[in-house]
């Protein structure tokens, strides 16, 4: 059995996950995202249980009970945030003329959300993100990456990028920028 440490985790990685996705499916009107958001949603609510029991199980006197609760709390409010995300992601059922504030809203945020087309030629190509230290380096978060029909979300820093993938990043308008000349194969990396 899991211990609540390795969930809660897991859990945070989730939740943060999930929002990110759930804007970038209104952003770019995408249902392939939002079905990933429902998803990780259930991924979430499957975690927020598993840690219930594994609490229950560890708690053996009232003490014990009351130190764990806000571990339960906590897990509560990452499912509340799942579910919250998911809320935001079935905004693609609505008719598109129902929603013709959204893009105005999300156009004010300080970060924003853009897709990022890796070409052949590009200095990125066959580097892996820890080697390339995106976010530091950049100022832009890459959520998602999709890779021909797969996506890849939350990648980790071992993943290669490969020519035509489409990064989804988060981040300011002038790491977008950069990254986009440098995937376009206008700017060099190094």
């Amino acid at each position: 059995m899991e211990n609540v440490k390795d969930l809660l985790v897991e859990i945070k990685e989730k939740s943060e996950l999930i929002v990110d996705l759930a804007y970038s499916a209104i952003i770019l009107d995408s249902e392939d995202l939002a079905k990933e958001v429902e998803k990780l949603e259930k991924e979430i609510s499957e975690l927020t249980y598993k840690i219930r029991i594994v609490s229950m199980l560890a708690a053996n006197t009232p003490d014990e009970a009351e130190q764990l609760a806000g571990i339960l709390q906590m897990a509560d409010s990452s499912n509340n945030l799942a579910n919250a995300a998911a809320d935001i992601a079935y905004l693609l059922d609505l008719d598109i003329t129902a929603r013709p504030f959204l893009p105005s809203l999300f156009m004010k945020a300080d970060e924003k959300i853009h897709v990022v087309k890796v070409y052949p030629n590009s200095s990125i190509v066959n580097r892996t993100l820890g080697e390339l230290n995106i976010e530091v380096e950049s100022g832009v978060r890459i959520i998602a990456i999709k890779r021909g029909r797969n996506w890849i979300y939350d990648p980790e820093d071992h993943v290669r990028i490969k020519a035509d993938d489409l990064l989804i990043i988060r981040g300011t308008e002038d790491g977008y920028e950069f990254l986009d000349r440098v995937a376009r194969g206008e700017e060099s990396w190094d």
